[in-house]
């Protein structure tokens, strides 16, 4: 993985991955699968576009969370939830990988959490290990 971007005014980590789309999301899952966490869905966005006879590079959503971990943040601020679970998307922009997904920081700012400091440490370096694989 390389290239790592915080975009600030989007709340939005952007990573760079070394493989392909499909090898990408088969990475993520797999992981996802080997910890507490729970995949809700995975919507191919691109096999969607084509059923509505258009054409889309390949774009996945992986929705994921932990209700022990989320719920608390729900209690703080109950808004919380239209951004939860989790999400990771992984996308092809043009020869590259990339996959994006929402800086936990951001979100308490957005929502008004300000007492789950550690809570959210926690899950910025899970999404970032999802993210880049290490």
């Amino acid at each position: 993985m390389t290239d790592t971007t915080q975009l600030a005014d989007t709340g939005l980590v952007t990573v760079t991955a070394d493989d392909t789309v499909e090898a990408t999301v088969q990475r993520i899952t797999t992981d996802i699968e080997e910890t507490p966490l729970n995949l809700v869905t995975t919507i191919d966005h691109a096999a969607n576009a084509a059923d509505a006879d258009l054409d889309l590079p390949p774009t996945t959503l992986l929705v994921f969370g932990n209700p022990a971990v989320g719920t608390p943040l729900m209690q703080g601020s109950r808004t919380v939830a239209i951004d939860l679970p989790q999400k990771m998307l992984v996308w092809a922009d043009d020869e590259e990988t990339k996959i994006a997904y929402n800086d936990p920081m951001y979100l308490a700012e957005r929502h008004g959490i300000d007492d789950q400091t550690d809570r959210l440490e926690q899950i910025r370096s899970v999404l970032d290990r999802l993210a880049t694989g290490r």
